[in-house]
């Protein structure tokens, strides 16, 4: 036995790795989100095209030629919408139960006390599937056929709840405790023969990311509770938009710190996500969004 099979480190890195059930899972539900894919722009083919009219753009007439071929393609897209708004919901049900299949694989194949590694998965793959998700909503926004909110969000919004329902039953059942007992059991056993080897370097390496990983979640709590308490403030100093007022001279100030916070918390919610603290991710990246729609709110910007 090689010593670096010995190492802890090497232990919780092939821990970490899928396996191939989970591999199969994802490659099934790659496969549905291609067919998804091809059946909209299949979907999408079959509406009329809107051609460029032979004569002057700026003419009345050339104007009304694209508007009633504009409104064609709309009407037309009406029903296809609701066609593929059906078969998304076969879409999205199908990833649910392949997440679902695998999620319970893991869960059997793994001792109780690695159950909050498995839903801290949950949460981290839910985060930026949501992620996806709302871009995707905002990129296809206005054309003729789009993905669906309601399919499109099932499964981030799904794996989210999964994980906030896991990592309370983790916690209400000890599984965390169980785990640092039995890791100290295993490092005590082992320490004969890895004094030599193990060195300080993974461990430092680890305390490094760990630390960084608090900073960043300590950092996008704060920034998302200081843009959410200046957002509410600047509600304090919101215009008569529909009569045309302007904000008062000292909510110009404040509404520009409450946007640089609230972009900073988002920053520093992707950085807590990529080191796998997605709750504080979560909430920076939900919240911190909704602070910018009350500052654009008080500034008169959907006027």
């Amino acid at each position: 036995m090689a010593v670096r099979d010995l190492l802890p480190e090497s232990q919780d890195v092939r821990a970490r790795l899928p396996s191939r059930f989970t591999l199969a899972c994802v490659g099934l539900g790659v496969i549905i989100l291609i067919a998804a894919t091809i059946d909209l722009l299949h979907t999408e083919s079959r509406l009329p095209d809107v051609s460029t009219p032979p004569c002057e753009r700026e003419s009345p007439s050339c104007r009304n030629a694209q508007l009633s071929e504009q409104l064609a393609r709309l009407r037309a897209a009406d029903p296809l919408q609701d066609q593929y708004d059906s078969r998304a919901w076969l879409y999205a049900p199908a990833l649910l139960a392949i997440a679902a299949i695998a999620t319970a694989n893991a869960l059997r194949t793994r001792p109780r006390t690695a159950w909050p590694q498995v839903f801290g998965n949950l949460g981290v793959i839910g985060v930026w599937l949501g992620i996806a998700a709302v871009l995707l909503l905002i990129a296809t926004d206005g054309s003729s056929l789009a993905p669906p909110p309601g399919p499109t969000l099932l499964l981030p919004v799904a794996l989210i709840v999964a994980a906030v329902a896991g990592t309370l039953i983790g916690h209400s059942e000890g599984w965390a405790e169980q785990g640092q007992v039995d890791g100290v059991r295993e490092r005590v056993a082992q320490v004969g023969r890895l004094a030599i080897h193990v060195g300080t370097a993974g461990q430092a390496k680890r305390s490094r990311m760990e630390e960084l990983g608090r900073w960043l979640t300590l950092a996008a709590l704060a920034l998302t509770g200081l843009s959410c308490l200046l957002a509410l403030v600047s509600l304090l100093g919101e215009p008569d938009c529909a009569a045309g007022s302007s904000t008062p001279g000292w909510a110009d100030p404040l509404d520009a710190l409450a946007a640089v916070t609230a972009i900073g918390g988002m920053a520093a919610g992707i950085g807590a996500l990529i080191l796998r603290r997605w709750i504080a991710a979560l909430i920076s990246l939900v919240v911190c969004p909704l602070g910018l729609l009350v500052v654009l709110y008080t500034t008169c910007a959907f006027y």
